[in-house]
């Protein structure tokens, strides 16, 4: 896959706009615009690291999938322990601490038990 259509596909996947990654990251609009369609010419490897920093703090996990796209692989058939060993530790907290509420949040079935039991 050529690296304008990892781009633009990894973008459209996490829903990031041109305007927020250009917000973002300093880098106009419309060079996002021209680099996402293929169109504009190359792109300096400093200008799309800024990007890729960019797109990872508007959608954890995006940077990883550009480069899994890019290298030609699938990032829906890529296992957890590969964007585990991805992250740093700031992403690894936020990964825990996430579970952590998922896993500490009553689900509907239970609280629906809970009121049963209540109600006895």
């Amino acid at each position: 896959m050529l690296i304008h259509e990892a781009f633009d596909k990894t973008l459209r996947k996490y829903g990031i706009s041109g305007k927020a990654l250009s917000k973002r990251s300093g880098v106009s609009a419309s060079h996002i615009s021209q680099f996402r369609n293929g169109k504009g010419g190359a792109m300096s490897h400093t200008t799309l690291e800024v990007l890729l920093d960019a797109m990872e703090q508007l959608a954890p996990g995006s940077r990883f999938c550009f480069c899994l796209l890019f290298a030609g692989k699938n990032p829906e058939q890529s296992g957890a322990d590969v964007l585990i060993e991805s992250m740093d530790d700031r992403q690894l907290k936020n990964l825990l601490l996430l579970v952590a509420e998922k896993l500490s949040a009553p689900t509907q079935q239970s609280e629906t038990n809970e009121i049963a039991l209540v109600a006895k």
